[in-house]
């Protein structure tokens, strides 16, 4: 077997759901369009969190629901964090080298966020 499809039966042993597309692993999210991009480069695995398509309408419709999306949107990331390092230790443990971006991808989620809370202000 592959490393990234090592790591993806790790993960999935973990209860995390995932695609495989492209060369790239993504940890999904269960409620919102928002995942954890994992990329094998060498011996550097990077990992990042990307907002999926729809993702700002998604959390508009929770919003409209009357949904704490603030709260949701933590949750969110917070999963994501956690798979990161659940992925971080199964990468150390095979000897490669993980790389976090994961600051610039809750920018986003975040600026996407602020959006749709100033637009229900107005």
């Amino acid at each position: 077997m592959s490393m990234p499809s090592d790591l993806m039966l790790y993960l999935k042993k973990l209860g995390y759901r995932l695609e495989y597309s492209n060369g790239e692993i993504r940890v999904l999210h269960e409620a919102l369009p928002l995942y954890l991009k994992i990329e094998f480069q060498g011996r550097f695995v990077h990992m990042s969190i990307k907002p999926g398509e729809g993702f700002k309408e998604a959390i508009e419709d929770l919003k409209d629901m009357g949904e704490d999306v603030e709260e949701i949107v933590e949750n969110a990331l917070s999963y994501l964090n956690i798979a990161s390092l659940k992925a971080r230790q199964w990468i150390e443990e095979h000897g490669l080298i993980p790389v976090f971006k994961l600051r610039e991808g809750s920018i986003e989620v975040y600026e996407a966020l602020e959006e749709v809370l100033e637009e229900g202000e107005e």
